[in-house]
């Protein structure tokens, strides 16, 4: 199938007011809350790319991929039902995601994904409430996940397989194993780790500045947010970020400088180090007192 972009990302949260703070005020986003008390938090001219209900626990709804159009829909749908993959249709839940079509399924991993076309476009200009300059978007779509799974190698297969993700490269670290993949020229918009799943382990919004990402951390820090991972560059994809915990408990990468690939010269690579330098994870509360004792 021809995915194009992660589009946006749905969660359930048990504390969208937290996530309304710290999506504008730490991630520099613009919010809006609807009627029914859902929380969109945008990033460009689209009217949401994280999309925030209240839940009674902290989830990934779904992940919003991108297919160019109609035909591009049907085809995908078929093929998943051709892979033993059932496919859910709501005109509902469409209108619900201001697009056109959508269908959504869960995949081998467990991990429910929606694929959709004909994105909303409101043309409202993007004014950060914080002064963040702009997010890298547009045909690269939202940053990227990453899911944690306990049958890596199956989920590889399906992602690759069917739904026609290509191999950026694979990472093994401290024994475990790291699969990135790529449906445009972003160096990967879904990686999947080994772990138990399924879970989100973090997605990551990239910046048009390298001072956006001094200013996010600036920011977290002055909220109280916790770092998860010291500022530092990635090997793979180049990316100079930080990680720190959003208040669903999984993690968002903020960063900036992400590699952008060509299928026509890409040769995969298996990398055995994350980072070139940073990136490391600050001392646990826990850690931190039994240091002081």
């Amino acid at each position: 199938m021809d995915i194009r972009a992660l589009g946006y990302i749905a969660i359930g949260a048990v504390d969208v007011g937290a996530w309304s703070s710290f999506g504008g005020q730490v991630l520099g986003m613009m919010t809006d809350t609807t009627e029914s008390g859902v929380l969109l938090l945008r990033a460009d001219e689209r009217p949401y790319r994280l999309r925030i209900r209240p839940a009674a626990e902290d989830r990934l709804d779904a992940a919003g991929w991108e297919v160019a159009g109609s035909a591009a829909l049907e085809q995908a749908a078929q093929e998943l039902e051709k892979a033993g993959v059932g496919v859910h249709r709501d005109p509902a839940r469409a209108r619900e995601r201001r697009v056109t079509d959508l269908v959504a399924f869960d995949a081998p991993d467990g991990t429910r994904h929606e694929l959709f076309w004909g994105a909303e476009l409101d043309h409202v200009p993007f004014i950060s409430p914080v002064g963040t300059s702009g997010f890298v978007t547009g045909p690269l779509g939202l940053g990227h996940v990453v899911l944690a799974t306990d049958a890596l190698d199956e989920a590889r297969r399906f992602y690759v397989d069917v739904m026609g993700f290509r191999l950026s490269d694979t990472m093994t670290l401290g024994g475990t194993r790291v699969v990135f993949l790529h449906c445009n020229g972003r160096h990967h918009s879904l990686a999947l780790g080994e772990g138990r799943g399924p879970a989100l382990s973090h997605f990551m919004v990239e910046v048009n500045s390298v001072d956006d990402v001094g200013y996010a951390l600036d920011r977290a820090v002055d909220h109280g947010v916790r770092i998860r991972q010291s500022l530092g560059r990635h090997t793979n994809d180049g990316m100079l970020s930080f990680y720190a915990a959003t208040p669903s408990g999984f993690s968002v990468e903020y960063g900036w400088g992400g590699r952008v690939i060509d299928d026509a010269t890409w040769v995969p690579t298996e990398t055995s180090r994350g980072s070139y330098w940073g990136h490391r994870r600050p001392p646990r509360p826990a850690e931190t007192a039994r240091q002081g004792s």
